[in-house]
C-alpha cells in the first residue's frame, strides 16, 4: 500500500540519514512521554485517595447522625430511633467521647465508642472488611483496630485498662478565684478492666488506631450517663449520595434535635482533596505543555535541515496546505507514540506502585508513605475510562499544537529564497 504523499513524508523526516531514530527525536517523544506518565500515575492516586477515604468513612461512619442540640446526651434515644424507622433509616445507639487506655506502664489517649453490637452492624461496616474474632461484645470486652493490636502487642484475649476522664476529675473543682480544688473521693476509683475480643481493619490508619469499641452501657458508666442513654443516634440511608430531600424532611421532624449528613461531617477533608486534585492536574498538564516545545523544537530544526526540499516541494506545485500538514503530521506521529508510551508507563507503575514504595522506604530508610500522615495503609489507584480519555486527549492535542508554528513557518517559505538556501 502506498502512503500518501504528505504521510510518506512525515514518517521520512522523522527518521535520520544514518540512524534509525535520532537523539533529537528520541527527545521529542521522551517529553510527551514522562508528561503523560506522571499525569496519569497523579490522577490516579488522586482520584483513588478520594475513593478509599469515602469508602473507608462509610465504613467507620454512619450515614447520618442525630445529635441533641440543647443537651449533652440523648436520654431516650429509643424514641428517636422509632422515629428514623419511620422514614426508612436503620439506626443505632452510639456513645463517643475520648477516654485513657493504659497497657501496663503505656497510658495512651484514645476515642471510646460505645455500642449495641446487633444494631451497630446495620449502620456501619467495622465487622465486615478484614473483621478477626467476635463483634457482639458483652460489658468487659472490647474490639480494637488491628494496627493498634499490633502497636500495643495485643491480642484476642488479652485484657487492658480504660481510665475515665469523667471519673478522673470528679473531684476536681475550679474554685472562682481559679484556684484547684482536689476533694477526697468518696470510694476507690478502679479503671474498667477489658479484655479484647475482636479486631478490625477498615483501611483509615487514623481510626484503626485510635477508635475502641466498647458495649453502650459500659460506656455509659465510664461517662458518667445515665443507663439507655446515647450520645448521638447513627442512621443508615439506602442511597448515601442522594439524602438531601430525605435529610431535611429528618431535620423537619426531630426538631430541636440537629441531623449531620457524612458529607457535612467530612466536608473539610473533601475540599482539600477536591483542591489537592484540581491543583496537581493543572500542575502535571503545565508538564505536559513545557514538554510540548521540545517537539516545537524538533520540528523546527527538521524545517530548517529541509529548507532546499521544502523550496523544491513548492516549485513542483505542493500546496501550502500539504506542506504545512506534513510536520502537523510529524506532531502527532511524536504526540502518538509519546502519549502511549506515558499511557502504558503510568499504568505499569500504578500496578507496581506498593512495591515501589516498599523498594524506595528500603533504600531511603523511612517509610515514604506513612500512613499516619495519609490515613491509608496502602497507596490508593483508580484510572477510569474518562480519565485516561482526557489525558491522552490533552497529550495529543498539545503536541499537535507545538507543531503548528514549525507547520506555519514551512508552509510560508518562499520558494526561490529556500532553494537559494545553503543548509
Amino acid at each position: 500500500m502506498r502512503l500518501p504523499a504528505d504521510f510518506f513524508l512525515a514518517f521520512r523526516y522523522l527518521r535520520p540519514k544514518r540512524t534509525f531514530v535520532s537523539v533529537i527525536t528520541l527527545l521529542s517523544i521522551l517529553g510527551p512521554t514522562l508528561g503523560v506518565a506522571i499525569l496519569l500515575i497523579v490522577s490516579s492516586v488522586m482520584a483513588g485517595f478520594d475513593r478509599d477515604i469515602r469508602r473507608g468513612i462509610m465504613n467507620m461512619q454512619a450515614h447520618l447522625q442525630v445529635y441533641p442540640r440543647y443537651e449533652a446526651v440523648i436520654g431516650d434515644p429509643a424514641a428517636m430511633m422509632a422515629a428514623l424507622r419511620e422514614h426508612g433509616v436503620q439506626c443505632s445507639p452510639l456513645i463517643e467521647g475520648s477516654a485513657l487506655i493504659q497497657l501496663r506502664q503505656s497510658i495512651q489517649p484514645k476515642m471510646l465508642r460505645g455500642i449495641v453490637p446487633a444494631l451497630e452492624k446495620e449502620v456501619s461496616n467495622v465487622a465486615a472488611k478484614g473483621f478477626i474474632g467476635r463483634f457482639d461484645i458483652r460489658d468487659g470486652e472490647a474490639i480494637i483496630g488491628q494496627r493498634l493490636a499490633m502497636q500495643l502487642g495485643l491480642r484476642i484475649g488479652d485484657q487492658m485498662l480504660i481510665h475515665s476522664p469523667a471519673r478522673l476529675t470528679q473531684n476536681v473543682t475550679w474554685k472562682d478565684d481559679g484556684q484547684v480544688d482536689i476533694s477526697q473521693p468518696d470510694e476507690i476509683y478502679l479503671p474498667e478492666e477489658v479484655h479484647v475480643v475482636g479486631l478490625f481493619s477498615t483501611g483509615v490508619a487514623d481510626f484503626d488506631d485510635n477508635v475502641i469499641f466498647v458495649t453502650l452501657d459500659q460506656a455509659a458508666e465510664l461517662f458518667g450517663y445515665e443507663w439507655g442513654a446515647a450520645t448521638c443516634v447513627q442512621g443508615k440511608v439506602a442511597d448515601p449520595m442522594r439524602m438531601d430531600a430525605l435529610v431535611q424532611t429528618l431535620r423537619e421532624a426531630l426538631l430541636p434535635a440537629d441531623v449531620v449528613t457524612w458529607q457535612e461531617r467530612n466536608q473539610l477533608l473533601f475540599g482539600t482533596l477536591r483542591v489537592e486534585k484540581n491543583l496537581m492536574s493543572f500542575l502535571m498538564a503545565f508538564i505536559v505543555l513545557v514538554a510540548s516545545f521540545s517537539i516545537a523544537a524538533t520540528l523546527i530544526t527538521v524545517v530548517v535541515q529541509k529548507t532546499r526540499e521544502i523550496g523544491v516541494l513548492k516549485a513542483v506545485g505542493m500546496s501550502r496546505w500539504l506542506i504545512a500538514r506534513i510536520f502537523l503530521l510529524q506532531g502527532a506521529v511524536i504526540g502518538v507514540i509519546g502519549t502511549s508510551l506515558g499511557t502504558a508507563l503510568g499504568l505499569l507503575v500504578m500496578a507496581c506502585r506498593n512495591q515501589i514504595a516498599a523498594l524506595l522506604s528500603a533504600i531511603m530508610g523511612h517509610d515514604v508513605f506513612p500512613a499516619e500522615l495519609y490515613h491509608l495503609t496502602q497507596i490508593p489507584a483508580l484510572t477510569t475510562a474518562a480519565d485516561l480519555g482526557r489525558i491522552v486527549a490533552l497529550s495529543l492535542s498539545i503536541c499537535v499544537l507545538a507543531a503548528l508554528v514549525p507547520a506555519l513557518y514551512a508552509s510560508a517559505m518562499a520558494p526561490a529564497k529556500a532553494l537559494q538556501d545553503d543548509v
